[in-house]
Parts: C-alpha cells; structure tokens; sequence
C-alpha cells in the first residue's frame, strides 16, 4: 500500500510541475509577446505619399497590342491588349526636373512594357495574380533604368497603373 501512495504522489508532483510550466509559458508568451518577427512587422511603417506629391504619364496614346509567347502546344498567335500609365514623383532627391527625365526616357519605357509582355504567355496572363506581378516587375524594371546613371538611390516610379488589360 506504501507503494502505491508513494507513486500517487510522484504523479501529483509530476501534474503540478507540468501545470505550472504550463501557465509560466502562457504568460510569457501573452505579456512579451512571445515572437521576434510581430516586433518587427509592428516597427515597420508604411508610407503612403500625398496626391499632390506624384503625376500621371500616359506611356501609349491609345490601347496598344502585343504578341504573347506562343507555347509549343499551343502555337496559336495571342495578343494582350493594355494601356499603361506610370504614377511618378514630382519631386525627387537628386533630379532636378523629374518630368524631363520621365520624357526623355519614355520611348525606353515603352519598349520595356512591350518586351515585357512579349514575354509572358497566354497562360501567364490568365492567372489572378498576372496583373499584380506586371505592376511589381515593370516598376523595378523602369526603375533601374531611370536610376542607372543616377547618384542617388530609390523609386522615382512609384506605380503602374493598367487603365485596360485584354488578352485573347
């Protein structure tokens, strides 16, 4: 009998400890806050810029066509059909006039946007998703460019924006 109160003991012992590293553990997590990466998303800021702080420019006239990459089980001729315009800062550090240089460059930024979508394929531009991965990678690719010879470093284009998006 001596035998078994002595482990009924060890197991109440044994309950009571786990307990109170369980609630030790909770609190720690519920008042520190347990994890690294929620600090740094809660440190990062992002800014928005003021309407008064970016312009428009219209990279086509009208809605301009371009052949898509044809497959090799589909050889069927695919076009998309878009109308771009690039939302750009007015003012930047280290540019003195940023419409100028938005000009000068226009006809390269065109052929970017033309190379791009010639190199997508149909199904590359079916997916949901399409539009937005256009928008990040023609950013950073006008980007670099404008930039290139630039001292400074940053986004002058701070968005694309597809007026028309039509693919067929």
């Amino acid at each position: 009998m001596d035998s078994k109160s002595s482990s009924f003991v060890i197991l109440i012992c044994v309950v009571a400890f786990l307990s109170l590293a369980l609630a030790l553990l909770s609190g720690y997590i519920f008042f520190a806050g347990g994890s690294s990466t929620g600090k740094a998303a809660e440190r990062k800021q992002i800014t928005v810029p003021k309407d008064s702080e970016l312009t428009l420019e219209r990279m086509f006239d009208s809605n301009t066509a371009f052949n898509l990459k044809t497959t090799d089980k589909d050889k069927t001729i695919h076009v998309i059909l878009v109308n771009v315009q690039i939302q750009y800062f007015v003012k930047f550090d280290g540019i003195k006039d940023t419409t100028a240089k938005i000009q000068a460059n226009k006809s390269k930024l065109s052929e970017i946007v033309g190379t791009y979508f010639q190199s997508l394929t149909l199904d590359d531009v079916r997916k949901p998703e399409a539009k937005e991965k256009a928008r990040a990678d023609l950013k950073k690719m006008m980007n670099e460019h404008l930039m290139q010879n630039e001292e400074k470093d940053g986004d002058l284009v701070y968005s694309v924006i597809f007026d028309y998006w039509f693919y067929q």
